[in-house]
């Protein structure tokens, strides 16, 4: 949803010491995410989620055990942080130094009733994944990143507001949150993607990362996605996904007809590499 204008669990904190690049220790210097790798990756989750309904509670509780699947095959361990109408799945991925700082990597997995949800959340979750998988490549990562899959983001933002929340209770020195929703529909080619209420360090990030790609971005003011919840909880935030207010979106949003075969796959894995590259420069010890 959009519109413009726990088990009990331990949630690490993470990271102190901020740098704009690996050029102090040339051994830190990530590699570029593969878009050949990511491809195939992406293909398959986007896939698999779009031939399981993710509507109903029991639906999700199904879907869930497959999020789990997936980022144990990312090399991270599942959690669950439940709240009363529903369950997140994250990973968290360590930081290799001694730091309080933490990232948030997130995107919903559910969807409304009747749609597959291939493109609206299958693509943010695809994405998500991706980054999980790229990030053990990293050698270096002066912030632990929490890799999430919000619930009920349909139902009115509850998983990642219940997550927020949790951070905020916590003081948790979080230094940006990236949420992904929608990054499948490019109809005109333009390969742009907006940046949806980012702070200006974030929009700085991503119009260099997407200039390394070779891409356009556009900072927007489009709140009621997942982003929201943690922006309102007083952590820097951002959310990416495809031309909503330029009017390139997939029209099939919310809809039988959002299927796997609607999705623009190569423009999926442009995103992805997007967020990987932020995410990597953030990670700078």
């Amino acid at each position: 949803m959009k519109w413009l204008a726990l088990a009990a669990c331990t949630l690490v904190a993470c990271g102190d010491n901020a740098a704009a690049t690996f050029d102090a220790d040339p051994q830190c210097v990530p590699p570029a995410p593969n878009a050949g790798s990511l491809s195939g990756l992406v293909t398959g989750v986007v896939t698999q989620l779009a031939q399981a309904p993710r509507a109903t509670a029991s639906e999700r509780d199904t879907t869930r055990t497959e999020l789990a699947m997936q980022l144990t095959t990312a090399g991270w361990t599942p959690m669950l942080e439940t709240y009363p109408t529903g369950a997140n799945v994250y990973a968290t991925i360590p930081a290799t130094i001694t730091t309080t700082r933490q990232i948030i990597v997130g995107a919903h997995f559910d969807t409304v009733t009747g749609s597959p949800g291939a493109n609206d959340n299958g693509t943010g979750v695809a994405a998500v994944i991706g980054v999980a998988h790229y990030l053990h490549d990293v050698p270096c990562r002066g912030a632990t990143v929490t890799i999430m899959l919000f619930d009920e983001e349909e139902q009115g933002l509850f998983g990642s507001r219940a997550y927020a929340n949790v951070l905020s209770a916590q003081g948790a020195n979080v230094i940006a949150v990236h949420t992904v929703d929608q990054i499948g529909w490019d109809s005109d080619g333009d390969r742009r993607f907006e940046l949806e209420l980012p702070t200006a360090a974030l929009e700085t990030e991503y119009r260099a990362a997407a200039g390394l790609l070779g891409i356009p971005v556009t900072p927007t003011t489009t709140s009621g996605t997942d982003h929201q919840s943690f922006r309102s909880a007083g952590f820097p935030s951002v959310g990416i996904t495809e031309e909503y207010v330029g009017g390139d979106t997939s029209p099939y949003r919310h809809t039988p007809q959002d299927t796997a075969a609607t999705v623009d796959l190569s423009y999926l894995v442009l995103g992805t590499q997007l967020v990987a590259r932020v995410v990597a420069a953030e990670l700078a010890p």
